[in-house]
């Protein structure tokens, strides 16, 4: 157990027989009241995103969960097949499960899965993925003095915005924290 004024964002905290991550997280001190924390934590298990309030006093569970290296290995109907890179047992997890990180997944590239007491419950691709630019509309040269950026889909089926001078089969570096742009990589 730790103190709500511990919480910080990223943490796993326990609470009403389920399991949050905290992604957003502000200590408020009004004045001459009591200060409050306000945190908006995301449901493990529906992935619903909810706001809490707690006192400086309150006391929160935070759990550790235990981490693996796996590889995606390949799609099967409605569910995704994983590989324990060091026992090599296969894991495999439905689309509802998945969710958005469907489109960051590439045939055997390493990903952290999160367990928590044996089950998992999380996928966390790398911080930085790379991926071939499928289509986006053409650079019109001189248009404008000012960058702006323009819809691409990738091979992965994710649609970000680019710089105007991104065409179809470069390689870009996405963030998938928030699928960002980050650079390209090669023409």
């Amino acid at each position: 157990m730790i103190n709500a004024t511990q919480i910080r964002r990223g943490m796993i905290i326990f609470m009403d027989n389920k399991l949050y991550r905290v992604e957003e997280m502000d200590h408020v001190t009004p004045g001459r009241y009591k200060s409050t924390i306000h945190v908006k934590m995301r449901d493990l298990e529906s992935n619903v995103r909810s706001p809490f309030r707690f006192g400086s006093s309150d006391r929160v569970e935070k759990v550790t969960l235990d981490s693996k290296e796996v590889s995606y290995s390949y799609k099967d109907g409605e569910h995704y097949i994983f590989m324990d890179n060091a026992t090599y047992d296969q894991i495999s997890l439905d689309k509802d499960f998945v969710g958005d990180n469907v489109f960051y997944l590439k045939e055997n590239e390493p990903y952290q899965m999160e367990f928590f007491q044996g089950k998992p419950i999380n996928i966390v691709p790398p911080l930085s993925m790379e991926f071939v630019v499928a289509e986006t509309e053409k650079n019109m040269k001189g248009s404008t003095v000012q960058a702006s950026y323009k819809p691409a889909k990738l091979e992965s089926g994710l649609e970000v915005t680019v710089p105007p001078f991104i065409e179809p089969g470069n390689v870009i570096k996405i963030d998938t924290r928030d699928g960002s742009y980050i650079e390209r990589v090669s023409k």
